[in-house]
């Protein structure tokens, strides 16, 4: 499974320490800095999904740091910082922070605002596709229902990422044949009906209640949102 990757900037290493394990154990990828030159080193290295960032930094202020990372990466940055002060918060914002968090604080909950930042942002660029409870990762590729992964083929991942692009619209079967297979020659229906159909099997054993494909007899299928009861199952 991929993992989003994250920057984590302070000079002091006991705190880089505690973030990085617990982090680390909450399934992010963490890289460390400790100086604003190490911070430009990686930006420029590595592309990164979230960047926190300690203010007081040996050589330098970390609010001289935003326009500079933002000329290579598009990543959010919270600052993590002991400058609780209101002009500290304001200044953090006006330099082009995304959230702003004073120490002490909890590791759950900067975990939480780090995965609500890059939800945010993957959702603004187009990579994320979410119907609750269904979750649609264009980026790395992942599915997830109820929060539990749904593991497709590339194929059933693609006819998946068809169909919820366009919802409730019919998706006839020679525009799924040739999008998914990149074949413009006959349609085979079935080929398309049977991967449908593994597809909706392994969504059914995480929520059986419910379908979110809905068969277009004799035409195709269409993206059912909200999601319809699943009364038949094995449909085609």
């Amino acid at each position: 499974m991929a993992q989003h990757k994250l920057l984590l900037v302070d000079d002091d290493s006991d705190i880089l320490e505690i973030n990085s394990a617990f982090l680390t154990s909450e399934g992010y990828e963490v890289v460390t800095a400790t100086t604003i030159a190490e911070t430009m080193e990686c930006v420029q290295h590595h592309n990164f999904d979230c960047i926190v960032l300690d203010v007081m930094l040996p050589d330098g202020s970390a609010f001289e740091l935003p326009p500079r990372i933002q000329a290579y990466s598009d990543a959010p940055i919270i600052f993590l910082t002991a400058k609780e002060q209101a002009e500290d918060k304001i200044q953090g914002f006006q330099v082009g922070a995304d959230d702003y968090i004073t120490k002490p604080y909890s590791l759950p909950e900067l975990s939480l605002r780090i995965n609500a930042h890059i939800r945010r942002n993957m959702k603004s660029e187009g990579f994320l596709i979410e119907y609750a409870p269904l979750k649609i990762n264009i980026k790395t590729r992942e599915v997830t229902l109820k929060d539990s992964p749904v593991h497709l083929t590339n194929r059933e991942f693609d006819i998946l990422r068809l169909l919820a692009e366009t919802p409730n619209v019919i998706v006839p079967f020679a525009k799924i044949y040739s999008h998914v297979w990149g074949d413009e020659s006959v349609c085979d229906n079935h080929l398309v009906m049977v991967n449908i159909s593994y597809l909706r099997k392994k969504m059914e054993k995480i929520a059986p209640e419910i379908t979110f494909i809905k068969t277009e007899w004799g035409i195709g299928y269409s993206f059912a949102y909200p999601p319809v009861k699943n009364s038949v199952h094995g449909e085609f």
